[in-house]
């Protein structure tokens, strides 16, 4: 399951940062990014710019360190325990172990507590920096080729300590996940109920909201998209969805007429997702992904096969990237 949450970091939503460009001119003060107000608590400042920080982080990471791991043992691990020689080596990138190091760090040194992800994001940090020296060591051999000279000595040499140093960071990393989704889940949530009804901030909220409620379903359909359960709850979630898209594509209709100026408000990229889950919907009714795989595909070994069902999650996790990622930039 855990290979398709990879892109969770990425569909991250700051509230406190969301940008407008579409919406009721009523909506516009609780649409737009917020600017410092006299009303506006030190404290809470803080809090928003430790969070937005917490997301970058989770953002910057586009190959998470947890989908990392996994290729390093199924992919590389094979082939330092085998005798032959080394001819390659992949290694994560350790710019993004340092980089992200240092942004964590940036965010524990404000004092606004984050009581749901700050002891996380510390053990996340420590981690990280036991990893660097390893992965730092390893990207340079990598590299310049070290493995063609040795015949892949040294990275079996460090293979034991690198693994080690790679799964600590991973499992804190994941605990670091879970307390941001967390809070981010209870942000969507909030800014959604706190929307006035039938505007463009509420239809917004909603499919952000709701959305990620569609979301998490998918994490439980794809590990078992043939339990009538998952897939229940599933469509319950999409239909949530769809609602709030019929009712942001009628505000931006309404501000469309009413200014002069064309607003689709994104519905491309927010049809494109509905309808890609409504076919994969259809799909898992049909008894595609109950399919046993024949001929070529099944011979091949399993990290090389793409299921119907890895393809399908990939292209779900893809669309829905792009309809919660929009509303972080000026949609007209």
């Amino acid at each position: 399951m855990k290979k398709y949450q990879t892109l969770f970091g990425a569909t991250l939503v700051a509230i406190s940062a969301l940008v407008a460009g579409c919406g009721d001119k009523a909506d516009k003060a609780s649409q737009a990014q917020p600017q410092v107000s006299a009303g506006q608590s030190s404290n809470e400042q803080q809090l928003i710019e430790k969070y937005n920080i917490y997301v970058d982080v989770s953002n910057s990471l586009s190959t998470s360190f947890q989908e990392a791991r996994e290729n390093y043992v199924e992919n590389q691990v094979p082939l330092l325990q085998a005798k032959a020689p080394l001819t390659s080596l992949r290694i994560q990138n350790d710019i993004l172990v340092d980089r992200s190091a240092k942004k964590l760090d940036s965010a524990a040194a404000i004092a606004a507590p984050l009581p749901e992800i700050d002891e996380s994001a510390k053990a996340f940090s420590a981690a990280l920096k036991v990893l660097s020296p390893l992965s730092r060591e390893l990207n340079d051999y990598a590299n310049s080729k070290g493995y063609l000279a040795d015949n892949g000595d040294k990275a079996r040499q460090m293979n034991k300590d690198y693994l080690a140093a790679l799964t600590t960071v991973a499992e804190a990393e994941a605990a670091f996940d879970k307390g941001l989704g967390a809070r981010d889940q209870a942000l969507t949530k909030e800014a959604f109920e706190k929307a006035p009804k039938d505007t463009a901030a509420y239809y917004r909220a909603g499919l952000i909201y709701h959305g990620k409620l569609n979301h998490a379903d998918a994490m439980t359909l794809f590990a078992a998209p043939n339990d009538p359960k998952a897939l229940a709850a599933f469509e319950a979630s999409l239909a949530l969805v769809a609602d709030s898209a019929a009712g942001w594509s009628k505000k931006m209709a309404e501000q469309s007429t009413q200014s002069g100026k064309s607003c689709s408000g994104g519905m491309l990229q927010i049809n494109e997702f509905i309808g890609q889950s409504r076919s994969m919907v259809k799909d898992i009714k049909d008894g595609v992904f109950a399919r046993k795989e024949t001929g070529a595909m099944a011979r091949m070994p399993a990290h090389m096969r793409s299921s119907s069902i890895v393809s399908s999650a990939n292209r779900y996790n893809q669309n829905f990237a792009n309809m919660i990622g929009q509303f972080n930039h000026p949609l007209c």
